[in-house]
């Protein structure tokens, strides 16, 4: 460690000199300092010892081979040996006796556990009790780190992430998050490259993060068939898909792709005229269902027996099951409550009389009024 002053022998030496009253009797005397019988040097009387043969030293007790005679202060004992520290260091440490006020060292301050070559305040430790790298003042939106001394831990940075967490060779659990001491939860990862969020309570679901994929996962490994979407009292409120789903398999005849309503304008076409023209439909996947209502004021150049407008093109081969549940036409017409759909159109089937059979008709004129029902599949 560097020295703090001047050059030891300059600010930091101090000889030190026992003297002791010898009675004639007394061969043992305790010195001030711990040393060794070579680094001090004993007078009795003014006469110098030999070491080791008139005299020897073990820690503070200087023990004389024979007991010096009476006198006062007439034995001292000069301490030769490594300087001593002085309890009161060099002027240039400012109240240096107790290092009550502020240590400044000008240069790089280098020991065992601190190196520091900042050119700024690097590290703080408040008023609080908080550590404080990078900050001088605890705040969340500082940029730095903040470990508070209630617990909580404090990373901002500007332009970058706030932290890195690494877990290196194998997979596993790189975060765990605990409630009272029993982990709870984590976050790591699994499969190599996928990012988990997992529970580790019995029965209490993860995520997994693949390619291109969300795959649920339980016991911090992937599940098949056992998580839930929401619950029945926690429901998630819309679903935005750009594809299809899956329902009760994974079979192309269990993906449903579309689902639509809407509205649409049936139409005889021409110059007709209506009194009321309205239309909705449904399509599930490619079945679509048609509702309309037709309430023609003036049939003009129009159609006697086709409708127009609906929303989806037919199939080529289109079997159609139509209801027609209201139909208001001249006397003697007779409609069956069914239809046929072609490509582009609705056509009217029905009878001339009781007896005949079912064929296209032309139940269409001036105020006729017709509310129909009609199913059929697109491609």
């Amino acid at each position: 460690m560097a020295t703090l002053g001047n050059v030891p022998a300059e600010a930091y030496t101090n000889t030190v000199k026992d003297s002791f009253s010898g009675n004639g009797s007394t061969t043992a005397f305790t010195m001030s300092l711990p040393t060794v019988t070579n680094d001090v040097r004993v007078v009795v009387e003014n006469v110098i010892q030999d070491p080791t043969v008139a005299y020897s030293v073990s820690g503070t007790t200087l023990t004389f081979t024979s007991a010096p005679p009476s006198g006062t202060n007439n034995i001292y004992v000069v301490h030769l040996g490594p300087a001593v520290m002085t309890t009161v260091p060099p002027a240039e440490i400012a109240d240096a006796t107790t290092f009550a006020s502020s240590l400044t060292v000008q240069g790089a301050f280098t020991s065992k556990g601190i190196d520091d070559n900042a050119d700024a305040v690097a590290l703080t430790i408040d008023s609080s009790e908080n550590v404080l790298v990078g900050q001088t003042t605890a705040g969340s939106n500082t940029v730095g780190t903040s470990l508070r001394s209630d617990g909580r831990n404090f990373y901002c940075a500007d332009g970058n992430y706030s932290a890195h967490f690494n877990r290196k060779s194998s997979d596993g659990a790189i975060a765990h998050f605990a409630k009272d001491d029993t982990i709870v939860g984590s976050i790591g990862v699994l499969n190599s490259n996928n990012v988990t969020i997992s529970g580790t309570v019995a029965d209490h679901g993860g995520l997994q993060f693949g390619t291109h994929c969300v795959i649920p996962m339980e016991a911090n490994a992937d599940s098949d068939g056992t998580i839930n979407l929401g619950s029945a009292d926690s429901k998630f409120k819309d679903a935005y898909l750009s594809g299809g789903v899956y329902l009760g398999g994974t079979g192309s005849a269990n993906k449903l792709e579309d689902y639509e309503e809407g509205t649409w304008t049936p139409s005889l076409g021409g110059n007709a005229s209506y009194n009321f023209q309205r239309g909705f439909y449904t399509k599930v996947g490619r079945q679509v269902t048609l509702v309309f209502y037709l309430d023609v004021a003036s049939i003009g150049t129009g159609s006697t027996s086709t409708i127009t407008g609906q929303p989806f093109a037919s199939t080529t081969f289109a079997p159609a099951s139509g209801v027609i549940s209201r139909f208001q036409a001249t006397a003697g017409s007779y409609v069956s409550a069914s239809g046929q759909i072609g490509s582009s159109n609705i056509v009217i089937l029905g009878k001339t009389s009781a007896s005949a059979s079912t064929s296209n008709i032309s139940p269409f004129q001036n105020g006729t009024a017709m509310y129909m029902t009609i199913t059929y599949f697109t491609s």
